[in-house]
């Protein structure tokens, strides 16, 4: 047998094969969804409305949940009905504090203290439903305080699977 001969051009683009079968969707119905993270450094401060609040520990994070502490999100992977609350404390150094807590960048509910002079908290809840890929973050304007008790936190769960 002789030596292997050179390559040739590329052929002509065969004809389209069919369409094949529908794959089949996972079942959520059976996951569990579930976070709870916590600040524990003394403050963040913010001159903008989309800067994002991180955190530094979990302190609930079943198997399977997506969460990011350096850029606060949780990004659905099981579709969806959700429930997410955050308390947020104000700093005493700061005049106002604004949270608002955002799915995909839009802003699903806010909460404000402009109290100064004191620490107070900043919360709110709401129920969303997400897709599998939507994002859910905190945002804030103003002076976020925690310390170890963990002032301030934000929490997560899937109510009802799609």
């Amino acid at each position: 047998m002789g030596p292997r001969g050179l390559v040739g051009p590329t052929g002509e683009t065969g004809v389209k094969g069919q369409k094949g079968e529908p794959g089949e969707a996972p079942d959520d119905s059976n996951q569990r969804v579930a976070f709870t993270v916590v600040r524990t450094s003394s403050s963040d401060a913010s001159t903008s409305f989309d800067t994002r609040l991180p955190f530094q520990a979990t302190e609930t994070l079943l198997p399977g949940t997506s969460f990011d502490l350096e850029t606060g999100t949780f990004t659905c992977g099981v579709p969806g009905t959700y429930v997410f609350m955050f308390s947020v404390c104000k700093s005493p150094s700061s005049s106002y504090l604004n949270v608002q807590l955002r799915k995909n960048g839009v802003v699903v509910v806010s909460g404000y203290s402009s109290d100064s002079g004191r620490y107070e908290q900043v919360s709110g809840s709401a129920v969303v439903v997400l897709q599998r890929g939507d994002t859910m973050y905190l945002t804030m304007y103003g002076r976020a305080y925690s310390d170890s008790n963990h002032l301030t936190s934000f929490s997560g769960f899937l109510l009802y699977p799609e």
